[in-house]
């Protein structure tokens, strides 16, 4: 029967990560998981007692509101002018209308709150 022979000075260790609050305890250097490249606090889109809405919040439900009124026109007039007769353009342009002031409304509300 051979023994085996661990050599444990030539074997790597895995330290443990910087990211941990143990890591620096261990090894007498944190670093801030959220401190930014250059050190800085990268700023949160809420505060915790103000709910403001960032600009990219905001950006982002106009780009969706343009997005989805572009099928919604689509199949609204599709429908409409499929069916034929000046009473179906009528009532398709009413219920563009309404599509279009709902959009509108939450995209008001929204921004509001």
């Amino acid at each position: 029967m051979s023994q085996m022979h661990f050599d444990e000075a030539g074997q790597e260790h895995q330290r443990p990560p910087l990211d941990s609050y143990d890591a620096g305890y261990q090894t007498g250097a944190y670093r801030d998981p959220f401190a930014g490249v250059s050190g800085q606090k990268i700023s949160m889109p809420y505060a915790q007692n103000n709910q403001t809405l960032t600009a990219g919040q905001r950006l982002a439900l106009a780009i969706v509101s343009v997005v989805m009124l572009v099928p919604l026109s689509g199949i609204i007039f599709g429908t409409a002018l499929g069916a034929g007769g000046g009473l179906t353009l009528l009532a398709g342009l009413i219920g563009m209308g309404i599509v279009c002031l709902t959009i509108m409304v939450i995209n008001i509300v929204f921004n509001r709150h």
